[in-house]
């Protein structure tokens, strides 16, 4: 068997790299733990680290790349940024993992990917995008108040929830200065938080962040909360309510027009799940990411969880591009089936006459 030439684009952390706006950036563990379970799959893997070279560093390389495993977050274009790579990639003809520009895109602003998940039915809570000197319409307290454009709770503290319009203009006036772009100014959501995943067409267990468990009783998922809340987090087994999750995540995943891999998060109130945000190119830290723990709910390690992620995007690939992976991917195939063969299931659902697998334990009686 040939071997599948793979170049791992991302953004690596360096160890002057510590605003919070680093905190997208892959560090070595992660890195490591990635390319280890691309070599595992029988690929030549090089490392890019995502820089202002980045197009000519794809250029140079694109007669000899079968395939770019994307997960740059960008650089400094905001809501451009994530799609910087899927873009050069289709300019220069080089197949790659995940989404297209026009979802990240999509995805980076966060109004507009409310906008569309909201035409197909699946619920989000009332907004408004406002700039300092900006009066409120018809919103009520108590408001979240966040970046439109950034992602990994970038922006976020336990002060974007406001009860006063002081508050408020405090909280626009400072992500203004900070990230010069609008405030998305939108309905606290009360409930609890829950953030499903998928891969291709397998949903994961779907975890719950009760923030009533975690210390302090935090409002929402700041970068703080998410180095302290892994022991507080549950999962659900798959009751007709966790299915009921599922399709609304299928219907925003499906809007969004999202490919190969993604994770979804979403908050309640009164019972009615209402969306958040996609995470289009989530975390693959091998023990700390979501994606990662919902895996593991599911008995799919992480290697086998970039395998599955890799052989979705083949096979999507593989529909235009069949030369591309002939005789390079009989191991990433067998690695794939034996890994949805041990992971543990519990049916399926359907959306728009496309099936999806639930990996994850069927709730008992």
């Amino acid at each position: 068997m040939r071997k599948l030439n793979i170049a791992y684009t991302c953004n690596v952390r360096k160890p002057w790299m510590e605003d919070e706006r680093y905190g997208e950036f892959e560090g070595p563990d992660t890195i490591a733990a990635v390319t280890a379970a691309l070599e595992r799959i029988g690929a030549n893997v090089e490392l890019i680290d995502v820089g202002p070279d980045i197009y000519s560093q794809l250029q140079k390389r694109k007669q000899q790349i079968d395939l770019v495993f994307n997960n740059s977050e960008g650089l400094d274009e905001k809501e451009l940024r994530e799609a910087i790579v899927p873009f050069f990639c289709e300019h220069l003809h080089i197949p790659y993992t995940g989404s297209s520009p026009k979802t990240f895109i999509n995805k980076m602003d966060k109004a507009t990917a409310k906008k569309i998940v909201a035409y197909d039915g699946v619920p989000t809570a009332q907004f408004q995008l406002m700039v300092p000197g900006d009066r409120l319409n018809n919103l009520s307290f108590p408001l979240m108040v966040k970046p439109y454009s950034e992602g990994t709770s970038i922006g976020i503290s336990q002060k974007s929830k406001v009860h006063t319009i002081a508050e408020l203009n405090e909280a626009i006036d400072a992500i203004y200065a900070q990230f010069n772009q609008p405030a998305l100014v939108e309905e606290f959501l009360p409930g609890t938080e829950y953030t499903i995943g998928l891969i291709g067409n397998y949903v994961l267990p779907i975890l719950e962040i009760d923030f009533a468990k975690i210390p302090g009783q935090p409002h929402v998922r700041d970068p703080h909360v998410k180095d302290i809340e892994n022991p507080y987090i549950s999962h659900l087994s798959w009751t007709e309510k966790a299915k009921n999750y599922a399709k609304t995540a299928i219907a925003a995943h499906e809007a969004l027009e999202v490919r190969d891999y993604n994770r979804i998060d979403f908050r309640t109130r009164d019972d009615q799940l209402y969306f958040l945000e996609a995470n289009v190119i989530p975390g693959l830290h091998p023990t700390e990411a979501d994606l990662t723990t919902m895996c593991r709910h599911a008995d799919v390690a992480h290697n086998d969880m970039i395998a599955l992620i890799v052989h979705a995007a083949v096979q999507r690939l593989s529909l235009s591009r069949p030369e591309q992976f002939a005789g390079k991917t009989e191991l990433l195939v067998e690695l794939a089936n034996q890994a949805i063969g041990k992971a543990a299931q519990a049916g399926t659902v359907t959306y728009r006459d496309r099936t999806y697998t639930l990996l994850g334990k069927q709730a008992t009686e």
